[in-house]
């Protein structure tokens, strides 16, 4: 078997949670194929990378692994090994939904939020997405820019998966901004993240593929995954909320 002494990881254009999150699973692979391949170094690479284009390049341009949604256009033509592990099961694709405060009362149903306008930074498959599904979007601007602009008016709310919700809310929104969680309702469509490893290296797709099945089997994936995750879920009332269920034309 094939020693691979590092390997990059590119970790950028998410939340510092979702960040963690995704190196640990990874770091969890490894670890569980450390015996038969030995030990291997993370290089974790957070840089952000605003154009699609960049993010598309990024197996062309030296990583060799990362992790993104399934069926991403930005990967459209280029060659990946996908490894079919969910990283976050559903989580991602259960959308969390921020509003400005004196709108908060309008989402009292699922019904409602169908005729609203959704907000979505440049590049993210999301747009297109909910513009597949009848909705209004407003493409504009980046992460940074993007509760400004919700609180300005520009469009009516803005959503994040369960998985990084309330990092993202307690980190860039709260005592900030006029906006708050919308309780009650969220909007779900299938959105899994999947590892895309380089189509060079297939001896790191064959021992990611390896750990996985180790992982599952052992009950280690699901112990990080409840770690980092089972809180949130209930915090959330995820169980208990009304959905709005859209379709992912991607995959």
């Amino acid at each position: 078997m094939t020693t691979i002494k590092s390997v990059r990881f590119w970790n950028g254009n998410k939340s510092a949670y979702r960040q963690q999150f995704e190196f640990d699973v990874l770091s969890l692979l490894l670890t569980a194929t450390a015996d038969s391949y030995g030990h291997t170094n993370i290089i974790d690479d957070r840089t952000d990378l605003p154009l699609a284009e960049q993010e598309g390049a990024v197996l062309d341009n030296g990583s060799d692994v990362l992790v993104t949604v399934k069926g991403n256009a930005k990967f459209a033509g280029k060659r990946f090994i996908e490894l079919a592990l969910s990283v976050t099961k559903q989580l991602l694709g259960q959308r969390i939904l921020f509003a400005r405060d004196d709108k908060i009362a309008d989402f009292t149903t699922t019904e409602a939020i169908k005729s609203m306008s959704v907000g979505v930074p440049e590049t993210w498959v999301d747009a297109e997405l909910f513009r597949q599904n009848g909705f209004n979007v407003v493409e504009r601007g980046d992460f940074d820019s993007v509760f400004r602009r919700l609180t300005d008016g520009e469009f009516d709310f803005v959503c994040f998966g369960a998985n990084e919700a309330l990092e993202v809310f307690e980190s860039r929104v709260a005592n900030q901004y006029p906006i708050s969680l919308v309780g009650g309702v969220m909007i779900e469509y299938p959105f899994p993240l999947v590892f895309y490893i380089n189509a060079d290296n297939p001896e790191l797709a064959q021992r990611l593929q390896t750990g996985c099945e180790i992982v599952l089997a052992s009950g280690e994936y699901e112990a990080l995954y409840q770690r980092y995750f089972s809180e949130i879920e209930n915090t959330l009332h995820l169980a208990q909320r009304e959905r709005l269920l859209l379709e992912n034309p991607f995959i």
